[in-house]
């Protein structure tokens, strides 16, 4: 049986996955949390259309990396390196929904991630 920490993670690649699947999009969880199985590098958990990620669930994340509710995006940066933009999940799928030029899709996305969440 694995760790909590890891069936917290699984449950995450799952619920990402899913979400973006019931938006319209492409999307895949690499089997074992392994980017291996999907010809990536070892640590891609997900694939959402083009996009390679890896996903992290933690108990508490530190509050100056959420945008706050009056904003978008948040961006990041650590001395001498690249600039990070943290985005809500739901904003992110918005915006590949529009993108590839789904846009009639994004209204019924923003409805049905809400719902998830309440």
């Amino acid at each position: 049986m694995p760790s909590k920490n890891k069936a917290r993670g699984n449950r995450l690649e799952r619920l990402v996955v899913n979400q973006a699947k019931e938006a319209g999009l492409s999307a895949i969880r690499a089997y074992a949390s392994n980017g291996m199985s999907l010809g990536e590098a070892e640590d891609v958990d997900v694939k959402i259309d083009q996009y390679k990620g890896q996903c992290k669930m933690r108990k508490k994340i530190a509050s100056f990396m959420k945008p706050p509710e009056s904003c978008d995006i948040a961006l990041i940066k650590e001395d001498r390196e690249d600039t990070l933009v943290v985005i809500r999940y739901p904003d992110f799928l918005k915006m590949l929904i529009d993108l590839n030029g789904y846009s009639n899709m994004a209204s019924d996305l923003e409805e049905q991630l809400r719902e998830a969440q309440e």
